[in-house]
């Protein structure tokens, strides 16, 4: 038996580092990710923070320049010194590492379960074949590699299920209390993340123990999260207070009222359901209508089997319930710990964000409660093939809607730029984005002049204008802007705002700069500036 277990451990890690390798490889014939977030933020926030620029610009990113740059400060330092291809060959294989933790999870959800080790290895497959899990394949999006937190809390929560009546509870804390800690790690990395947390620690109040004992989990669990956040987020979240005067700037701001933004309630609401009809069938609308939930068409038909299995899971669960019905099924602490955390999490997601990228960590976890309902509902013979099978067919047809945000060809750089005019010595006294994604050209111009958006992607008060000017009111030199596109709005806002600071465009003056990410370039218009403040 001892052997058994050994052989199937050793089985899995085998097939876990072959699957993790095989996304890594994708990740490279993919080639150079081009994503939106890549240019806007992943590359300037990073850049900023190692070189103390953060006082000296002014939201070259919008709103996503106040995002934390822990994991994209690990991202530069390793295009800094590594080859792109080799960038892109461990983020994949680091997100291929989802199959391991699903695979783990699966096995305690099916641990009394004949062929529990098989089982979990295509559920945990199947599970990273989904469509959000695989668009971010390689990019730095970091939804999928964030993920790695929340599913390796929940894996330990369920493996101290067992353990709860146990006459020595210490190993059951110490998990619990490593649980909370990783989960916490998670939401410093990406704030996203606490959409799970929350659940994590609400679902512990649904197991098999007494209420006291339940209360004391969820007290210890939170206890840790908050430990954990402290150790990635900690000191992000204090500068941003002590610079801008809200932790979470500008999200949140009615309540901490930093003065560069109004004093109100900043956030996406572009994807949230809209009335009380969407939110109660919201995944049979984004399932048909996917650019609902985002600015790709994201189609998996999983959503609607999930939301009916879960319907009927429920329906049935009340029905027995009245009639006092005397048979019980069989459903483990551990799939009812993840129906649990499964419902809450999705609800969190429909009133707070409804992106569908931050849906992954669940949407991994889809194949895994789908054949778990499925065995609850049927008991002939071979029930768990043909829950296989349907989940064979729905991987399948979910493969055509995996959506691309954008590779290049690889190169020897991940960034270049050709721009001779702003670079030339003496540098610029300051240069203005109209528009975004403009935020990767700090680092790839590498100049020390402030650089300043004009047209943010988010509301900013006069106070962001003030310090517009003080941030180049000593600096002597030419002026710039540089626009993100011609688009008529863009220039109309910029005319505006630069307006504001005392300042024209020069429409003799306009040029092109020639920008590369990978081996795809991109051609922005730039402009010099005149001073048009009345002497």
């Amino acid at each position: 038996m001892k052997a058994t277990i050994i052989s199937n451990r050793r089985t899995a890690v085998i097939i876990s580092l072959l699957v993790a390798l095989a996304f890594g490889a994708w990740s490279v014939l993919l080639g150079q990710d081009r994503n939106w977030d890549l240019l806007n933020y992943h590359l300037y926030n990073p850049y900023a923070f190692l070189n103390d620029r953060i006082e000296v610009d002014l939201a070259p990113a919008g709103v996503q320049t106040f995002f934390s740059p822990v994991l994209d400060i690990a991202y530069f330092t390793a295009i800094s010194h590594l080859s792109p291809k080799m960038v892109g060959f461990i983020i994949g294989f680091l997100q291929g590492l989802n199959f391991l933790l699903l695979y783990k999870i699966a096995n305690r959800v099916l641990k009394h379960h004949e062929q529990s080790s098989v089982y979990s290895a295509l559920l945990a497959l199947a599970g990273v074949l989904t469509v959000g899990f695989l668009a971010e394949v390689g990019t730095t999006m970091h939804d999928s590699l964030v993920a790695l937190f929340p599913l390796l809390s929940l894996w330990l929560i369920m493996s101290s299920i067992g353990s709860l009546g146990a006459a020595r509870q210490r190993p059951v804390w110490i998990m619990i209390i490593a649980a909370g800690v990783i989960a916490g790690i998670g939401i410093g990395l990406k704030l996203v993340s606490a959409i799970y947390a929350l659940p994590l620690c609400l679902s512990l109040l649904i197991l098999p123990v007494s209420l006291f004992k339940r209360f004391n989990l969820s007290f210890i669990f939170g206890l840790s999260v908050l430990a954990g956040l402290f150790v990635t987020g900690g000191y992000w979240l204090y500068e941003v207070w002590r610079l801008f005067g809200n932790p979470l700037f500008p999200q949140f701001n009615n309540y901490f009222q930093g003065e560069l933004a109004p004093f109100e309630e900043i956030r996406d609401i572009r994807f949230l359901p809209r009335t009380l009809f969407d939110k109660v069938f919201y995944p049979v609308i984004f399932t048909f209508d996917p650019q609902r939930v985002a600015e790709l068409k994201y189609q998996q038909f999983s959503w609607l089997v999930s939301y009916i299995a879960i319907l009927g899971f429920f329906l049935n669960a009340i029905i027995r319930a009245f009639r006092k019905t005397s048979g019980r099924r069989h459903w483990s602490p551990e799939a009812a710990y993840l129906l649990t955390f499964f419902c809450i999490s999705y609800i969190l997601w429909l009133n707070i964000f409804g992106i569908y990228r931050y849906l992954i960590v669940i949407e991994l976890l889809i194949p895994l409660l789908l054949f778990v309902i499925f065995n609850y509902f049927f008991k002939f013979r071979y029930r768990s093939i043909a829950a296989l099978a349907l989940l064979g067919l729905l991987t399948t047809v979910n493969l055509r809607g995996v959506p691309d945000w954008g590779h290049a060809e690889w190169s020897d750089t991940v960034y270049s730029v050709e721009a001779p005019e702003i670079t030339e010595i003496p540098e610029p006294a300051a240069i203005y984005f109209a528009g975004q994604p403009l935020a990767w050209l700090v680092p790839a111009l590498g100049l020390k002049t402030p650089f300043i958006q004009v047209v943010p992607n988010m509301s900013v008060s006069e106070v962001y204008w003030q310090r517009a000017k003080i941030l180049t009111a000593d600096r002597s030199g030419k002026r710039f802007v540089i626009y993100e596109s011609d688009d008529p709005v863009i220039l109309h806002r910029s005319q505006e705002a630069l307006a504001r600071l005392d300042l024209s465009v020069d429409d003799k003056s306009c040029g092109l700069i020639y920008a590369s990410l990978g081996k795809a370039r991109s051609e922005y218009r730039f402009c010099e500036l005149r001073n048009t403040e009345s002497n």
